[in-house]
């Protein structure tokens, strides 16, 4: 992160959401799944795929504005949407694959948040090479 001279908040946002994400593979999908993290020209783009039953209800866990954890940092998949510019999810029944993209300067006003998501069947030959 240093490569891309992030901002103190900036550094703290990637590491709650990387925390959150890592935390969703491990109690979701039993930790089957890898993290990869790429720095990008202006950006840093973190890769999460999962081999989890799927998230069922996932346009409704990104609408949701209150977010109720009993065991989690309490954000959530809305949380880390939040804290990062850029947040992709696909997901289905063969698991999760989560892009989520923190741009150079995005804390000092440069609005760049956009998401997407989508409740497919997963194409495990999209995961990156990731064979369990």
């Amino acid at each position: 992160m240093e490569r891309l001279s992030f901002s103190e908040l900036d550094k703290q946002k990637v590491l709650v959401s990387v925390s959150e994400l890592a935390r969703n593979v491990l109690v979701h999908a039993n930790g089957q799944g890898f993290i990869e993290s790429k720095i990008l020209k202006d950006s840093l783009c973190i890769t999460v795929v999962d081999q989890g039953p799927g998230i069922l209800n996932i346009e409704e866990i990104l609408r949701c504005a209150e977010v109720k954890s009993e065991t989690g940092l309490g954000l959530g998949l809305n949380g880390v949407k939040r804290l990062m510019d850029e947040f992709y999810v696909e997901t289905g029944e063969g698991g999760t694959k989560i892009i989520a993209v923190k741009w150079r300067g995005s804390s000092r006003g440069v609005e760049r948040n956009r998401s997407n998501a989508r409740s497919t069947s997963i194409d495990r030959s999209n995961f990156g090479g990731y064979r369990p």
